[in-house]
């Protein structure tokens, strides 16, 4: 019989069920696709915010705790707790050889814990804004307990500027390759993804359209999210007049989501920060091509314009929007290169 490995998962929320595909999309494909690759490894998740109503469940034969936190300080002790008693179970019944956790928090708090109790491993992978100077983990964690993996160079480099300390591992989330129809027809100039938050920069996306519209009248931009900032969003293109270029979809399921992208010509994401920012990766093998500022793992290529400001952003969508592009899939971010990465560092092999 073989040596299964163990390796439990620390994450503030997960997938209420199998349909639940807008959280954390690429944890989900990363457990799919590493459980298909390595089938003598076992993971146990323990969720501590989300989701809000269930306590034991599986998710696709993966077995699931969700503590039910609920965002709500107060519970947090309660959580915690719950977390150690679980790893105490998994520690006593011998199944327990890897802790994972997912943002630098409490998650990494409990990880550090529990792989000093058990004698075991610790990975903390960084996920977006917990690499931030407002992160009371991020300063006081005992980084050198745990391997801590960055998403992106970008990343990488702002990690040591805020910590003084070099990440010891960086590796993308990756995205699995598309179905594709080439036949599909591209009646989408731009499209936008994310959430409605000063952080994602929408309202430079409503800029750029207003002022592309001299030069490309009928041009057509439809933006998928939701957020706070969503009416304040919505007024400005009034302002801007142009509502018959500009259509708010809200949230959609991911496959939807992909949906739009194979009907777009252009991502245009004009986000101030992104810890890696899987929608490029999702973008490109759904060929898309993509005008971004230098955030997460940006990286210039025949498809991917970097704009350096706000008019070298205009400037480079109106190039692409004047061009004849090519909207073949390119998957420059693999999940199977996420999978085998990740499997060096639990140390497993087939």
């Amino acid at each position: 019989m073989k040596n299964v490995k163990h390796i439990l998962i620390l994450t503030p929320g997960f997938p209420a069920d199998e349909n639940d595909s807008t959280c954390i999309p690429p944890l989900q494909d990363f457990l799919l696709h590493f459980k298909s690759r390595f089938i003598d490894v076992e993971f146990t998740v323990v969720a501590f915010q989300y989701p809000f109503d269930k306590s034991f469940y599986k998710w696709n034969d993966i077995t699931v705790f969700s503590l039910k936190g609920r965002n709500l300080k107060r519970d947090k002790i309660f959580v915690w707790d719950g977390a150690l008693t679980i790893a105490k179970y998994l520690a006593e019944k011998s199944k327990l050889d890897i802790v994972h956790s997912l943002w630098v928090g409490e998650c990494a708090l409990i990880g550090n814990r529990i792989a000093t109790k058990y004698g075991v491993g610790h990975i903390c992978t960084l996920m977006g804004q917990d690499v931030s100077k407002k992160n009371f983990y991020l300063r006081f964690l005992n980084k050198r307990k745990m391997k801590i993996v960055a998403l992106s160079h970008n990343q990488k480099v702002l990690f040591k500027k805020l910590t003084n300390y070099e990440v010891d591992d960086e590796i993308f989330w990756g995205v699995p390759s598309q179905k594709y129809d080439y036949d599909c027809y591209r009646d989408i100039d731009l499209l936008g993804v994310g959430s409605l938050i000063p952080l994602k920069n929408f309202k430079l996306m409503i800029e750029i359209v207003s002022k592309l519209k001299n030069d490309f009248p009928q041009i057509k931009c439809k933006l998928i999210g939701s957020g706070k900032e969503s009416e304040k969003l919505k007024k400005l293109c009034r302002q801007k007049n142009i509502e018959n270029n500009f259509e708010f979809l809200g949230n959609h399921s991911r496959e939807n989501v992909y949906k739009y992208m194979r009907r777009s010509r252009i991502l245009l994401h004009p986000s101030l920060f992104e810890g890696s920012g899987i929608v490029f990766a999702e973008a490109l093998a759904n060929g898309m091509h993509i005008v971004s500022f230098n955030v997460g793992y940006a990286q210039e290529n025949h498809k991917w314009k970097i704009a350096n400001d706000e008019i070298d952003m205009i400037d480079k969508v109106r190039s692409l929007l004047s061009s004849n592009l090519d909207h073949r899939p390119l998957n420059v971010f693999p999940i199977e290169r996420t999978v085998e990465a990740y499997a060096k560092l639990y140390g497993v092999s087939n």
